[in-house]
């Protein structure tokens, strides 16, 4: 059996699909990604042996006026699916799964992964076109006939560290307290800006801490610890999730969908910091199930940077470490990936 994975550009985007797909391939089914381009979905993919098709070149987004490209796309998936043949195709949202809009799957049934709490302007289009849609939670709305089960959000398996180990594999001193400050697999220049400030509360702590700053600058070079009283460790990109996640005792990151449940599975209190220029405040609505159980602190909207309201967060977060982790632990969903899974092996057993 052969499944294709239309979607990717970035790695909120991309994760759930390799998730997914290394359920299948524990029962031989085979996986062909069909992604942007990007370098970020290389790092991602090539590790893993997971065959892609580039379906736009160099990766870039095309303008909509840019039809010819859009168009070029759309032949790209065509002659993809015609070559490799799926059983199933499997969606996940985003720019870069708008071919399927344009040239279809050839009658091949089709699954959405919609990852949002508050879906996007191309997940609303798909949920009206494919077979069946994966939902995060009940409270999602989306128009359509589809069939529809919730599953949680899947996300890459997360590997086994303890605390000293991990933070020993990146780089930091085994005996710290860790601060992980990430924007996701772009990065985030807003989240970088809030490092310093971080760094001046951690120091009046009674522990000792250290942050690591995970830039996902493509390109990017790693950089050893800085000196001073809270070290910053800096990598341009972690391969090993679950080391970043084991070796925190904190994180002050984004809200998308990928790192909230990556959140919840680890067990790891935040500070969120969500991506305040989407008109629909998705990141927002993704960050509120946390929110609500006690396992993390949000900027306000009328605070999208965070340079007001950090200190604030960040000393009830340093008071209730324990509670925190605790509670977002009690809401993880660590069978997402495999509930997705059996959704694809039925939606193929109709062909």
């Amino acid at each position: 059996m052969k499944v294709a994975f239309l979607g990717g550009g970035t790695g909120g985007h991309l994760a759930p699909a390799i998730g997914v797909a290394e359920e299948l391939g524990r029962v031989g089914v085979e996986s062909l990604f069909l992604v942007a381009g990007r370098a970020v979905e290389q790092r991602m993919l090539a590790p893993r042996s997971l065959r892609a098709v580039s379906l736009f070149g160099r990766g870039s987004r095309p303008s909509p006026l840019r039809l010819d490209r859009w168009v070029a796309a759309g032949s790209r998936l065509r002659r993809a699916l015609a070559e490799d043949d799926p059983d199933v195709v499997v969606m996940t949202g985003g720019w870069v799964s708008l071919p399927a809009l344009l040239a279809g799957t050839g009658g091949r049934p089709s699954v959405l992964i919609e990852t949002n709490a508050v879906p996007g302007k191309v997940g609303r289009l798909l949920a009206s076109r494919v077979d069946h849609t994966c939902l995060p939670h009940e409270r999602v709305r989306l128009s359509g006939r589809c069939g529809r089960t919730v599953t949680g959000v899947p996300t890459l398996p997360l590997s086994s560290w303890d605390r000293a180990s991990a933070r020993e594999h990146l780089g930091l001193l085994p005996e710290r307290h860790t601060l992980l400050v990430l924007g996701g697999s772009q990065g985030a220049r807003d989240l970088a800006a809030l490092v310093p400030a971080a760094r001046a509360l951690l120091a009046s702590d009674e522990r000792a801490w250290q942050v690591l700053h995970v830039t996902g600058k493509p390109g990017g070079d790693d950089l050893p610890p800085t000196e001073g009283v809270v070290p910053v460790r800096r990598l341009a990109f972690v391969q090993d999730m679950g080391a970043a996640w084991a070796a925190a005792d904190l994180a002050l990151c984004r809200a998308g969908s990928g790192t909230v449940s990556e959140l919840a599975l680890s067990g790891t209190p935040a500070v969120l910091v969500p991506y305040p220029w989407h008109a629909d405040h998705h990141q927002e609505a993704n960050g509120r199930g946390l929110l609500d159980a006690g396992a993390a602190f949000m900027v306000p909207r009328d605070d999208p940077s965070g340079r007001r309201s950090l200190s604030g967060l960040l000393t009830q977060a340093l008071h209730s470490l324990p509670e925190m982790s605790g509670a977002a632990a009690s809401v993880a969903s660590p069978r997402a990936a495999g509930h997705v899974a059996d959704v694809v092996l039925a939606a193929a057993g109709g062909r």
